[in-house]
């Protein structure tokens, strides 16, 4: 007898009774045999309906363990998931910017906004395998959860120091999340153990790149086939600001960070298979620094009317891609939110004429994958 077949049992029990009535419950039925039946069949069904549950728990907890997509590592193919493609902006659509990389055995992030960590989770990315995170620049919204990457992985796994490769100023960065999580480390290695939770994990190491020209790429990855460029872009004064150029087996990737157009965005992303850039609506900002204006909200009218003059507009994207020559177009760190099929007509307007090629309006998830040219 199942949990799904006693439920219909007890009540056909009870209704063939002559005692029955519709509103019957065991504290109102006077016939003691009846009230001690009724009785033992509630505690069977609750027990029945416990032990149910516990069944559904273990099928959840082992489905959970055997989600997580390790195959991404070693399928010989380049794969680029966008964790978070929202702007700095709360909203219910898309998190801050976090851009997964997987190949061969390696498994990168560009950036880690908040919540991206918990997002790479749910998404069934292999964390025990993050290898290493590059930051483009240090706004809150790039680094917000640099040390859940750092932890979280190390929870899932992973054994080994995790790398923060980023411009200079990273090793501040690195040693302030260090501090942070310092108490957390020594609590969970006092709990489960150093073997479990093996110490030198804990602390991540910040690598710090160094450009030698504004106008060249500097490889500072190259793993397993998987290489990483390093080139400069322009978002003063938050600066220095990266991009980066990902390499592997033929195939290229660009994603842009934060920054205006500049040519050294168009010199990079040459013949990209894939150009990931970021976009901010100066259309739609200036009607939200309109609409804060004409509501007295004049400190927050001020930064809206600040943010366009370091940032692309999804047509200066289009240009890029343009330019470049690249194959396809994904908009991400999409400012202000999108959330309706009309703010995205406005979002992408006039990118269709500039540039015939595929653009995407990114969204949280999407995955892009790549089989080997070469």
């Amino acid at each position: 007898m199942t949990g799904r077949g006693l439920s219909p049992m007890i009540l056909w029990a009870i209704m063939q009774s002559p005692k029955y009535e519709r509103n019957t419950h065991p504290s109102r039925i006077e016939d003691p045999m009846m009230k001690r039946s009724v009785q033992v069949l509630l505690v069977l069904s609750i027990a029945v309906a416990l032990s149910s549950c516990e069944s559904l728990m273990e099928r959840t907890v082992e489905k959970r363990l055997n989600r997580q997509r390790a195959d991404l590592l070693q399928d010989g193919n380049l794969h680029v998931i966008l964790v978070g493609s929202g702007g700095p902006i709360n909203n219910t659509e898309r998190l801050p910017v976090c851009t997964a990389v997987i190949a061969g055995g390696e498994f990168i992030l560009v950036d880690a906004g908040p919540g991206t960590v918990r997002n790479a989770d749910l998404l069934n990315l292999p964390l025990a395998g993050l290898t290493g995170v590059f930051v483009t620049h240090f706004h809150s919204d790039h680094i917000a959860d640099l040390g859940e990457a750092n932890f979280q992985s190390w929870a899932a796994g992973r054994r080994k120091k995790l790398e923060i490769h980023g411009p200079k100023g990273v090793e501040q960065i690195v040693q302030g999340f260090i501090a942070a999580y310092a108490p957390d480390a020594q609590y969970r290695i006092a709990h489960h153990g150093e073997s479990v939770m093996p110490p030198e994990a804990s602390r991540p190491e910040a690598k710090t790149l160094s450009l030698q020209s504004s106008d060249t790429a500097e490889l500072c990855f190259d793993r397993n086939g998987l290489k990483v460029y390093a080139f400069a872009v322009d978002h003063f004064p938050a600066e220095p600001a990266l991009g980066y150029r990902v390499e592997y087996k033929g195939n290229n990737v660009v994603i842009t960070g934060d920054t205006k157009k500049v040519k050294s965005l168009v010199q990079h992303a040459q013949n990209a298979d894939l150009l990931i850039s970021e976009a901010l609506s100066f259309k739609m900002t200036a009607l939200v620094q309109k609409v804060f204006s004409e509501n007295g909200r004049t400190r927050l009218a001020k930064i809206m009317s600040d943010i366009p003059d370091y940032h692309m507009s999804p047509v200066q994207a289009a240009e890029v891609a343009r330019e470049a020559n690249v194959k396809k177009l994904v908009l991400h760190h999409i400012a202000p939110p999108v959330t309706n099929f009309f703010a995205k007509r406005m979002f992408l307007e006039g990118t269709r004429e500039v540039f015939a090629g595929e653009i995407v309006l990114g969204d949280d998830g999407m995955s892009f994958d790549f089989d080997p040219k070469m």
